[in-house]
């Protein structure tokens, strides 16, 4: 997989309370392959930062509840990482200092090109080191460790913390049969007294939402991911 697909799976947030233009951005956004959530306050977006986690947020300064750079300002605080692109009317150098010294990463006024606006968002993206890890990939499972995404079948499969680090310790010990008790204190500590079933719980959880032949139970051992090729993605 190239570097701009892996981009692709980057989130998006769009904050801008203009409905007609916050429709257009979703349209030429989820086009380009990102995921999107878009809210038309700064409050909102800021309530719901932590759980969905963007890797981008586009954010308008004439917002009703409270100016853009005090989203900004406010998101900062929550995420020194996530990357901040102004889109706004206001193009004086004013309002270009105040957004960056509020924590933008970029700007942009409006009327705006859409090619322009996409361009920009890769770059940004590339810069974040987000479009950079190199997958783990095994057969059609792919594994971001770094943005602890899981992709099967081309599909982005959504996994618990447990059952991520789960299904990425055996990944990594693919080679050999792994026992429910290393399992145990590898995902859940050495620490954990809870029954051993606690694996086999969660590995049918895994099998479910990949395939049911991905993990195999080796009777009286453990288990194994099914095949042995795995390979770096490009």
């Amino acid at each position: 997989m190239d570097k701009d697909n892996q981009n692709k799976f980057a989130k998006i947030m769009i904050v801008e309370d203009d409905r007609k233009i916050r429709r257009l951005l979703e349209i030429e956004v989820e086009h380009a392959g990102y995921k999107v959530v878009s809210y038309e306050n700064g409050t909102d977006a800021i309530e719901n930062f932590k759980e969905d986690d963007p890797d981008l947020i586009i954010l308008d300064i004439m917002l009703p509840d409270m100016d853009g750079y005090e989203v900004a300002t406010q998101v900062r605080k929550l995420s020194p990482d996530v990357v901040i692109l102004m889109l706004t009317a206001l193009g004086m150098k004013k309002d270009k200092l105040t957004g960056f010294d509020s924590g933008a990463d970029d700007y942009m006024t409006k009327p705006f090109d859409n090619e322009e606006l996409l361009a920009r968002i890769k770059a940004l993206l590339r810069r974040k080191h987000l479009s950079i890890s190199t997958p783990v990939i095994l057969g059609p499972l792919e594994i971001y460790e770094e943005q602890r995404r899981v992709i099967y079948g081309g599909e982005e499969v959504d996994l618990s913390k447990t059952e991520f680090e789960l299904l990425l310790y055996l990944v990594k010990n693919r080679q050999r049969v792994v026992s429910k008790e290393e399992i145990l204190n590898a995902v859940w500590g050495i620490d954990y007294y809870g029954s051993d079933n606690t694996v086999e719980v969660y590995i049918n959880y895994i099998r479910k939402k990949l395939s049911p032949d991905f993990i195999k139970t080796i009777r009286g051992v453990g288990y194994k991911i099914a095949g042995d090729k795995l390979e770096a993605g490009n």
